[in-house]
């Protein structure tokens, strides 16, 4: 059996203790902003036009047409019935809530995208504004296989 011993004073424990803790708090921060990925949704998400629309989904990195493909006004129903609520973990898991816009009157702006890895035709993305407040998106792949997915750029 083999004991080892080492003399520590109290001042330099106490030194290594403050580095060790440091070091973890460090560690932790370098973590948690590695695996954090940027939500497109926020609270301040505005947009007063058509072009604050295309703007603002260039800056999730997608490229549009200008002219929407299509625009549509709808009330979302109260509460958010089973399809709706589907669709509202989608939104939920990109930083969106369709739960507190039950009721309220909303406009879906439609746009071709061209940037879609893999699928250069047939895809879409979807705004979908309350007031000027963008309260959720998707894109939508409707050729073979469609898909509906974030607005987070692959």
């Amino acid at each position: 059996m083999l004991i080892v011993s080492a003399k520590l004073n109290p001042k330099r424990a106490a030194l290594y203790m403050l580095l060790l803790g440091a070091a973890l708090v460090a560690l932790i921060l370098v973590v948690g902003n590695a695996k954090r990925t940027k939500l497109p949704g926020r609270q301040d998400c505005r947009a007063a036009n058509i072009q604050d629309c295309v703007a603002y989904l260039e800056t999730l990195g997608w490229q549009v047409n200008p002219s929407p493909i299509e625009t549509l006004e709808f009330t979302l129903p109260t509460p958010l019935n089973a399809s709706y609520k589907e669709y509202n973990a989608l939104q939920i898991e990109q930083g969106f809530d369709l739960t507190p816009y039950a009721g309220r009157q909303v406009r879906r702006y439609s746009f071709t995208v061209s940037n879609y890895p893999d699928y250069p035709q047939q895809v879409q993305a979807d705004l979908y504004l309350c007031d000027e407040t963008i309260i959720g998106g998707d894109i939508l792949y409707y050729g073979v296989n469609g898909f509906v997915d974030t607005l987070i750029f692959p």
